[in-house]
């Protein structure tokens, strides 16, 4: 690693290995201490990036402080938790802060050397890069990639996720699924928030675009019947909840991700 950081015009970190969220913390406060230092002693005349993991080297700097940002969407919660100062948009693949340009996981440290080159030297030079590595820069969102998290560590939680998977084409209300679990409609949501990040019929919301998925991409079934299948009744109602997850509409999801037919 250079000793001075100072005369490069771009400083550009991608992701680096890390099993699980510990992990990365542990990497922050030992092999990246000299670097995280460095970054804190940067001029604002040098540009930085960083794209998955990399995000947390910028963040734990400083330098997204007050910063429009994102990461790779799996660890939003934790980033959130860690960085409150930084303006995390966690669904955008690219955010272009100003003097900091965060982008989320592996495959998108593509995305961020091109907008880089493209900041620092022309959008024609980053054109002619971007045909010959082949990259259309047409990935704006994270939102078509995101899975719903479907293993937790609180047992009350993964009781009622658990529930919910199977009961997911049903119609019950909030107080009929607390019954069913034994437990207090208050006690399930509080838990249930704060693991999940929603509460439970907005989890069987996400459980349903996400069978919607499925079948969109490995079925010739046509969207009515995709709709039928995962328990709604209103078409119209579906395609702007689909939109408001996914990030696409149904069919442009299909379009993008539909697999082979035997």
């Amino acid at each position: 690693m250079p000793k001075v950081l100072d005369a490069y015009a771009a400083v550009i970190l991608p992701g680096f290995f890390a099993e699980d969220v510990g992990s990365i913390m542990t990497q922050l406060q030992s092999v990246w201490q000299p670097l995280i230092q460095r970054l804190r002693d940067l001029p604002p005349s040098v540009l930085v990036g960083a794209s998955c993991y990399g995000t947390f080297i910028l963040a734990e700097s400083a330098c997204l402080d007050g910063r429009r940002a994102t990461t790779t969407w799996w660890l939003e919660a934790p980033f959130r938790q860690r960085y409150p100062k930084v303006l995390l948009d966690a669904e955008r693949a690219l955010v272009d802060g100003g003097a900091a340009i965060t982008a989320g996981a592996m495959t998108a440290h593509t995305d961020l050397s091109l907008h880089i080159l493209r900041r620092l030297f022309g959008a024609a030079l980053a054109r002619r890069i971007s045909c010959i590595m082949l990259i259309d820069g047409a990935r704006a969102s994270q939102k078509p990639f995101m899975a719903l998290q479907r293993d937790f560590a609180d047992p009350l939680v993964q009781q009622a996720v658990d529930w919910l998977a199977e009961h997911s084409v049903e119609d019950f209300s909030a107080s009929q699924l607390a019954a069913a679990l034994h437990v207090s409609y208050r006690t399930l949501h509080r838990h249930f928030k704060h693991a999940a990040g929603m509460p439970p019929l907005a989890y069987r919301q996400a459980l349903r675009i996400e069978r919607a998925k499925e079948l969109l991409e490995s079925s010739r079934m046509g969207l009515e019947q995709i709709v039928e299948e995962i328990g709604y009744q209103d078409l119209a109602a579906f395609r702007r909840l689909f939109l408001r997850r996914a990030g696409l509409s149904p069919a442009q999801y299909r379009q993008r991700f539909k697999r082979p037919l035997a």
